[in-house]
């Protein structure tokens, strides 16, 4: 028994020592994990799914649109910095903030030294109001942009009708920083006029920051929808007058008007950077009492042929704020503030009904060429005095009175 307990104790030893080696392993196995174990593995995983992130946010396309998710790499940064600084007892507080900060910096320093957001700040029509100009200005990009060229589409009524890819840098300065141009020409994609429920829309493309802009419609009213005209007849009195009348008709003073459709009778609309050509006619049934010569109206100037001053100066502007055109004759008249066509220049002067007849019409692109017609119709008559009895007596007076139709 002696022997017995003596090897039954050795195998218990054995047993035991066997049992004390797989437990070292065990805690070499453990160890293994080395630094990154626990909280301070949770910690790094989440720092590096912060720079990540913060990569991601710190797009300036992004920026521009939803700065507020930048909050959302700092939040993890924070959790993970205390995680670590926890861990490690609280010890190097300062280098473990310096490593979390340049962490956070860095996606953002990246980005700044080779992109930045662009904004489309203005637009501008040219002289002749042919063109428009975009101001195109880069912010964010230290280094500055290298960029030689942008996508530039353009919308009407929420429809694309214009796509093209030109030539763009960040060349220029001024005081508000830099910035760079491009220039569209109107004719190459103007489909009909600006309203509140049909605008036209740029959007620019630049790398991989873009920015759009809502062009004044004011400058893309371009199509005549409405035309009117009208006569005033210039009174004379007394000597001005034959046959001893107490007032006469000496002229008409011819006017039109071409813009934007208007409610009623009211005058179109104005249109200040319309193309046009306006014919008017002044009619006695169907003989041409006035031909007034043919006026074409670019850009807000109308032209015609003066004929030596027989009708005006031969020139006219055209208001931005009203269309009305004025179609002057050789005689000044201050009570209408306007010259009119003498009676004595009529190719027929007999009283009666007259007509006068004003024609708009626009080439393409500006419209399909299409013609718009308005006319207006008086009475040229002569009164009497009324006489007594069977007596009509003498004509007094003329008369030039608008009415709806001959």
């Amino acid at each position: 028994m002696s022997d017995g307990g003596l090897l039954q104790k050795a195998i218990e030893q054995q047993s035991a020592g066997s049992e004390e080696t797989v437990l070292v392993a065990d805690v070499g196995s453990s160890d293994s994990k080395g630094f990154f174990s626990g909280p301070i593995g949770i910690g790094a995983g989440l720092a590096a799914l912060a720079l990540v992130t913060s990569f991601i946010v710190s797009r300036p396309s992004i920026q521009s649109d939803y700065a507020f998710l930048g909050l959302v790499p700092i939040l993890i940064f924070g959790i993970s910095f205390y995680l670590i600084w926890n861990a490690v007892g609280k010890k190097q507080t300062a280098a473990i903030a310096v490593a979390y900060l340049l962490l956070a910096a860095s996606p953002y320093l990246v980005m700044s030294l080779s992109s930045g957001e662009i904004t489309v700040t203005d637009s501008e029509l040219s002289d002749d109001s042919s063109t428009i100009t975009m101001t195109i200005r880069e912010s964010g990009a230290i280094m500055g942009s290298s960029v030689d060229s942008a996508d530039v589409s353009i919308t009407y009524d929420g429809t694309e009708i214009y796509s093209e890819s030109m030539a763009f840098s960040i060349n220029r300065e001024d005081g508000f920083g830099k910035y760079g141009e491009i220039t569209l020409t109107v004719a190459e994609w103007y489909q009909g006029n600006a309203a509140d429920n049909a605008e036209y829309v740029v959007t620019v493309d630049v790398g991989e920051s873009s920015d759009s802009m809502l062009l004044q419609s004011r400058h893309l009213q371009r199509t005549v929808e409405d035309v009117k005209g009208e006569t005033s007849g210039a009174m004379g009195y007394n000597n001005d007058c034959e046959s001893s009348k107490d007032s006469c008709i000496i002229g008409v003073a011819l006017k039109s008007w071409s813009g934007l459709d208007a409610l009623g009778d009211n005058p179109p609309g104005p249109m200040p950077y319309a193309d046009y050509t306006v014919q008017a006619k002044m009619y006695y049934g169907s003989s041409v009492v006035i031909s007034y010569p043919l006026v074409t109206v670019v850009n807000g100037v109308a032209e015609w042929d003066s004929g030596n001053g027989e009708f005006g100066g031969g020139s006219a502007l055209v208001a931005e704020d009203g269309s009305e055109l004025p179609l002057p004759g050789s005689v000044e008249s201050f009570e209408l503030n306007t010259k009119y066509v003498p009676i004595d220049d009529w190719a027929v002067s007999d009283y009666g009904c007259y007509h006068f007849t004003v024609e708009t019409t626009q080439n393409s692109p500006w419209s399909d060429g299409s013609t718009i017609t308005h006319t207006s119709y008086y009475e040229f008559t002569e009164e009497g005095d009324g006489g007594t009895g069977d007596d009509p007596g003498e004509p007094t007076s003329e008369s030039w009175t608008k009415v709806s139709s001959c």
